[in-house]
């Protein structure tokens, strides 16, 4: 019997990993070339790219793993099925009691590493990972600035452009900054906006060591200054010239309940949104057991018909299962339903479903016979 555990476990989980693992990097592939526009546009420092792609992984896993144990099970007992090895073990005597102890094993154990990851870690790395999207947007201008672009501060005064930098970031060359008047000194002095243009060969950034301000500071160079439209201008060069720009700010939008411990979601679990949280990291592990037993009677196909022959129906109903889900938690922040039926009757109905398909499945249900034990 532990020939027979070994090989059927060994066929899920190699299943199990590698359609994971092809859909996660799929799915980040995804995230970094959402994040890389953000860079692009000069929201996010590029330094923040892969720290952010990274933060998906974990999180990733959890959400994907359920997905990758059920089409493991109904792509690996399905191949069984379709060459009638599947047939042979359940003629020597392999019952559906031990079918299901086999599939039970280790599909506790993949609910226990979701457990873990939707419980533990991923709370964890999504704070880190919301501190570091709020400490993106917060970043200076000098640490989004894209050479060989114009790029406008988020307040829409100030305008930069740089035609070359360095790759630490720290000088660049050939420097452009346009500002209005009235972000120099706060104080509208007239109806038409006086504009400051700066043209230096170089640049850099400097902090003030006593109050904190960031300063980029440009070395000869020339200062405009007048009405755009207007005949008076005023010309200073110069060999040393700073220009103020604006503090991070950190805004702390990003962080929600998602990277809350949830040791605190159970205790405020009173709160509409708190409790969809702590339901929805319980219904990880839990979706884990029920698509497990999904997947067995749903494998079960004929040798003529191919290993194929159940993917489709089974996806759709994978596909109900996570959509009911994703509404029942809506629902439930939104205080439709009470917290005591919250997602758990999704997990009950489909749960019974499990139950019908393998009360009504023939071929798991044979009985022992010599001949397992002539095999083992």
């Amino acid at each position: 019997m532990k020939i027979i555990t070994r090989y059927l476990t060994k066929e899920v989980l190699n299943l199990l990993l590698a359609i994971t693992t092809v859909i996660v990097f799929i799915f980040m592939c995804n995230q970094f070339v959402r994040y890389l526009g953000f860079v692009a546009s000069g929201k996010y420092a590029a330094n923040m790219l892969f720290r952010l792609v990274l933060c998906q992984v974990p999180i990733l896993y959890a959400m994907l793993l359920p997905l990758g144990l059920y089409l493991g099970i109904l792509l690996g007992y399905g191949r069984l099925y379709a060459d009638s090895e599947m047939t042979v073990l359940l003629a020597c005597g392999l019952s559906r009691r031990e079918l299901f102890k086999i599939t039970t094993s280790y599909t506790l154990f993949v609910a226990l590493v979701i457990g873990i990851l939707a419980i533990w870690v991923n709370p964890i790395v999504q704070l880190h990972r919301d501190q570091l999207m709020d400490l993106a947007e917060s970043s200076t201008v000098f640490q989004t600035l894209m050479p060989g672009r114009f790029q406008t501060t988020k307040s829409g005064d100030k305008v930069f452009y740089v035609k070359a930098m360095s790759r630490d970031r720290q000088s660049m060359n050939d420097v452009f900054i346009a500002q209005t008047k009235q972000s120099m000194s706060k104080i509208k002095t007239s109806d038409a906006e006086n504009w400051t243009v700066i043209s230096a060969k170089h640049g850099y950034e400097r902090v003030d060591p006593h109050t904190g301000e960031h300063y980029l500071v440009t070395d000869t160079g020339y200062q405009y200054e007048g009405v755009p439209g207007q005949h008076a201008f005023r010309v200073i060069k110069y060999s040393t010239y700073g220009v103020r720009m604006s503090p991070p700010v950190f805004s702390g939008h990003n962080v929600g309940e998602e990277a809350l411990p949830t040791a605190q979601l159970i205790r405020q679990w009173k709160k509409l949104g708190y409790a969809a949280e702590l339901e929805w990291r319980l219904s990880m592990p839990l979706s884990v057991i029920i698509l497990g037993l999904l997947g067995v009677p749903l494998s079960r196909v004929n040798p003529r018909q191919g290993r194929f022959a159940r993917l489709v129906p089974a996806v759709l109903i994978y596909i109900i299962y996570v959509n009911m889900l994703f509404v029942s938690r809506s629902w439930l922040e939104r205080g439709k339903i009470s917290p005591w039926l919250g997602v758990w009757w999704v997990h009950g109905l489909f749960l019974l479903l499990a139950w019908w398909l393998w009360s009504k499945d023939p071929m798991v249900s044979a009985r022992p016979n010599r001949c397992l034990s002539w095999l083992i």
